[in-house]
C-alpha cells in the first residue's frame, strides 16, 4: 500500500511543457517599435503558453484592426508625427491588454516551469522589421490626407 503512494502521479506525457517571454517586456517592444512586434510577440506567447484559440485570434485581429486605425488617424489629422506618437500610445496601451490577457496562464507557467525564453534578440529584430511597414502605413495615411503623392 506504502509503495503505491511514492508512485509519480503522472505518467509520460501528462505534462505538457509550455514557454514563454517575460510578459512585462512587452511594454519595451511596444514603446520602441510600435504594435507589430506586440502584436507577434504575444500571438507567439499565446501558443507557446496555451491559450484558447478563439482568444489568441480575437487578440490578433483586435490588434491589426488598431494597426489600422494609425492610418485612419493620420488620414484625418495629416500629421505624421502624431500619427507615430498615437501608434506608441496604443501599442504599450495593448501590451498592457496581452499581460492581462496571458496573466493566468502567465503565472501557471512561473510556479510550474520557472524558466523564461529571452525576449531582447527576437524584440529587437522585430522593431526593425516594423518600423518600415508602419512608415509606410503612415505616410499612405498622409497622402490620403494631402490627396497628392507629392505632398
Amino acid at each position: 500500500m506504502i509503495e503505491q503512494w511514492l508512485q509519480p502521479s503522472l505518467r509520460n506525457g501528462g505534462v505538457k511543457e509550455t514557454r514563454s517571454y517575460r510578459i512585462g517586456n512587452f511594454l519595451y517592444a511596444g514603446f520602441f517599435g510600435g504594435l507589430l512586434p506586440v502584436l507577434v510577440l504575444g500571438t507567439i506567447n499565446c501558443l507557446w503558453l496555451r491559450a484558447k484559440k478563439k482568444e489568441t485570434v480575437r487578440m490578433l485581429l483586435a490588434g491589426l484592426l488598431l494597426w489600422a486605425t494609425a492610418f485612419f488617424y493620420t488620414w484625418l489629422s495629416g500629421s505624421g508625427y502624431d500619427a507615430l506618437l498615437f501608434s506608441r500610445v496604443i501599442a504599450v496601451g495593448y501590451a498592457f491588454v496581452y499581460r492581462l490577457v496571458l496573466k493566468k496562464r502567465f503565472r501557471l507557467h512561473a510556479v510550474v516551469q520557472g524558466v523564461y525564453q529571452p525576449l531582447t534578440k527576437p524584440a529587437v529584430l522585430l522593431v526593425l522589421l516594423a518600423f518600415p511597414p508602419e512608415l509606410l502605413l503612415i505616410h499612405a495615411g498622409e497622402v490620403c490626407h494631402h490627396g497628392t503623392l507629392a505632398g
